[in-house]
C-alpha cells in the first residue's frame, strides 16, 4: 500500500491486455494524425492490392494475407518447399496464373521448412500441399501438383463459388 492506494506489479502484461493496450495505442496515434492523413489512410485501406504474381507469407501474416484477404478475393495457398521437385514444377503455373487471373484471386505461397507453425495446422503431409480460401473459410485443400487445366479450373471455380452468409450473421 502506497499513500492509501493498493498496488501491484506484474513483470509483463497478461496476453489477455495485449488487445486493450493496442487499441489504446492506436487510437492514440490517430488523434495525434491530421484530417489529411486520416483520410488518407482511410482510402489507402479501401484500395485493395492487385498482385500478379505469387505473395510469400510466413506464419506470422497468414492470418491477414491469406484469411482476412480472401474477404475481398479467394485466395489460393500453395504449399511447399525448396527441396521439392513437385513444387518447383507447380511454382512457374501458379506465377502464370497469378499474372492472368490478377484482381480476380490472390495466390500466396509458404514455405513449409520456414513456416512449420502453418505445416503443423493445415495437417500438411506432403508437398506441394494446395488450398483455397473464400470469405474467411477453407473452401478446397489437396496434396500434389496439378496441371495447369487444373489450377486454372480451380481458379474459376473458386472465383464464381457463393458461399451463404451464416445464418447467424443473416438474423442479427
Amino acid at each position: 500500500m502506497y499513500r492509501g492506494e493498493v498496488l501491484w506489479r506484474r513483470s509483463r502484461p497478461w496476453a489477455s491486455d495485449l488487445p486493450d493496450y493496442i487499441g489504446q495505442l492506436q487510437d492514440a496515434i490517430a488523434a495525434d494524425l491530421p484530417p489529411e492523413a486520416r483520410e488518407a489512410e482511410a482510402e489507402a485501406e479501401e484500395t485493395a492490392i492487385v498482385l500478379d504474381k505469387p505473395l510469400d507469407i510466413t506464419d506470422a501474416t497468414f492470418e491477414q494475407e491469406a484469411i482476412q484477404a480472401s474477404h475481398d478475393l479467394p485466395v489460393l495457398v500453395d504449399f511447399w518447399a525448396e527441396w521439392c521437385g513437385p513444387c518447383r514444377q507447380v511454382s512457374p503455373i501458379l506465377e502464370k496464373l497469378a499474372g492472368e487471373f490478377a484482381g480476380q484471386i490472390r495466390v500466396v505461397k509458404v514455405d513449409t521448412d520456414a513456416n512449420p507453425g502453418l505445416s503443423q495446422a493445415f495437417q500438411i503431409r506432403s508437398i506441394p500441399t494446395i488450398a483455397v480460401f473464400k470469405q474467411g473459410k477453407l473452401i478446397f485443400m489437396q496434396p500434389g501438383a496439378l496441371p495447369e487445366p487444373s489450377f486454372r479450373e480451380l481458379i474459376k471455380q473458386a472465383i464464381e463459388l457463393e458461399i451463404p452468409a451464416d445464418e447467424e450473421a443473416a438474423s442479427a
